[in-house]
């Protein structure tokens, strides 16, 4: 897939043909943003969570994943993107980790975006980014203050952080490839096994483009 393959949608976009393209995509990416309204997974705005959030983005993503999953098509969800497949799948969310979890790291650095902020460690072995990151050195950046709470529906968690918050997930099924990552990956493309996770996207992608001759979605 080339730059030329990859469409950038935004909240603009009609509903329904955002639903539609999302099931014609060679494969979705989900990126990051403002916060996902707790409302989609039932819950009100706590008070001092200094929710940012965008109710357009949140319908736009929500649209695109419906799409997606009757298409099958391969979704990389980032930062916001995985936390918003994760309430997708019927999960739910931290909405403020300095002032709901306990122990936690700083998840948010005054830092350049490439910095790294903190280790990862593996805790499934069951899926291939497991053997990607496995190393005990890993370390990621970060830019977050929300972050999964409870698992939706055959999400596994598959690394988080040494405080116990989720930095990677997988959906346990065959037909549908979703792999999230509660980083940005996009600015630490001169780290090999960043590579590497954004390669395993590029290769599902591929091979539904090669099938349907689909384009490559950004959101």
């Amino acid at each position: 897939i080339d730059a030329e393959s990859i469409d950038v949608v935004t909240p603009e976009k009609p509903h329904e043909e955002l639903s539609k393209r999302g099931a014609q995509a060679a494969g979705v990416v989900l990126c990051g943003g403002p916060d996902l309204d707790p409302r989609w997974y039932g819950e009100e705005p706590r008070a001092g969570a200094n929710l940012s959030v965008l109710p357009e983005l949140d319908l736009m993503d929500w649209n695109l994943l419906e799409g997606a999953a009757g298409g099958r098509t391969p979704v990389w969800a980032i930062c916001r993107g995985m936390q918003t497949f994760n309430v997708f799948q019927g999960g739910t969310l931290w909405q403020d980790l300095h002032s709901q979890f306990d122990d936690v790291l700083e998840h948010r650095p005054d830092a350049p975006h490439d910095s790294m902020a903190h280790a990862i460690r593996v805790v499934s072995r069951s899926e291939s980014f497991a053997e990607i990151l496995e190393s005990d050195s890993t370390e990621v950046n970060s830019r977050h203050h929300q972050a999964v709470r409870k698992l939706g529906k055959q999400v596994r968690a598959i690394a988080e952080s040494p405080d116990g918050v989720v930095e990677v997930v997988a959906l346990e099924r065959m037909d549908w490839w979703v792999k999230g990552v509660q980083w940005h990956p996009e600015n630490l493309m001169h780290v090999a096994e960043q590579r590497r996770l954004w390669s395993e996207f590029i290769s599902a992608a591929n091979d539904k483009a090669t099938a349907t001759g689909a384009r490559l979605l950004s959101a």
